[in-house]
């Protein structure tokens, strides 16, 4: 099998090396997204993989269609030098905890279907806010100071407004939500390229919509029924709070756990 391995990375680029090395083989090719902040791009080095950091770096900015826009240009740099049998979209601060032969095993298992971790309906609620409304001032969304709460401030003042009049998007829409570290087949990643100008123009305004877009439009595809939902891929990842990083402490319930992957992990 051809493994394409999608890495999205802002920091900690020793543990990226890490990351590399340990997905470094023969059958794996290796395509990484450094964030287009980052002014002097690190070096990683693979000595199996064919490894690129992509050309086409975007400015990402958490909660905003630019976390789309990142994974749609590692899916679209991959698929020219595919095909693949998966392409898996992790984060730069994730450590496998298997071998490579064990992550061979369970993907030949799996063959032929898309994985997705967590794969649901959202909570009505959410699922208005972040994909039914428009969401406006999220670039600065998580900056520090001023900006950061001027950002906000205007964010919930839209949002309310809109709620107000009523106003909502999309309607009509069957949405479903999953992680967004995942595995797509070779299929899977050509539909969702073949719908990239549909799906940009259906999440331009959403919030957090990397973990929207991928399912959504799978389940609504004829590969509704090529898709492993979590049941069987909670190995994928351990559930820790997105802020939480591991320390020695937790070494030996890693060493321990059936999960595959794990993060965050940072090298201080």
């Amino acid at each position: 099998m051809r493994h394409a391995w999608l890495i999205i990375a802002h920091n900690e680029f020793e543990i990226l090396q890490t990351l590399v090395s340990a997905l470094d083989n023969t059958e794996s090719d290796i395509f990484i997204h450094i964030d287009k902040k980052v002014r002097t791009l690190p070096i990683v080095k693979a000595e199996n993989s064919a490894l690129r950091i992509i050309d086409n770096r975007v400015d990402v900015r958490w909660g905003s269609v630019s976390q789309i826009k990142c994974e749609m240009a590692l899916l679209e740099e991959a698929l020219k030098h595919g095909p693949y049998d998966y392409y898996h979209i992790i984060s730069g601060t994730t450590l496998p905890l298997v071998s490579v032969e064990e992550l061979k095993r369970f993907f030949e298992s799996n063959t032929g279907n898309s994985i997705l971790t967590g794969l649901c309906h959202d909570d009505p609620y959410q699922e208005t806010l972040k994909v039914r409304r428009t969401n406006l001032f999220l670039k600065s969304y998580t900056a520090k100071g001023f900006r950061g709460r001027a950002s906000q401030f205007l964010w919930k003042s839209s949002i309310a407004l809109q709620r107000i009049l009523g106003i909502e998007r999309n309607k009509g829409m069957e949405f479903y939500k999953a992680s967004n570290w995942l595995s797509l087949t070779q299929e899977g990643v050509e539909y969702i390229i073949s719908r990239k100008q549909e799906i940009m123009k259906t999440f331009r305004y959403s919030f957090c919509g990397d973990e929207y877009f991928i399912p959504t439009e799978l389940m609504a595809s004829p590969l509704k029924e090529k898709i492993i939902n979590s049941d069987v891929y909670l190995k994928r990842e351990i559930a820790r709070s997105t802020a939480s990083v591991f320390t020695l402490e937790d070494l030996p319930g890693l060493r321990s756990s059936d999960f595959l992957f794990a993060r965050k992990f940072t090298a201080k």
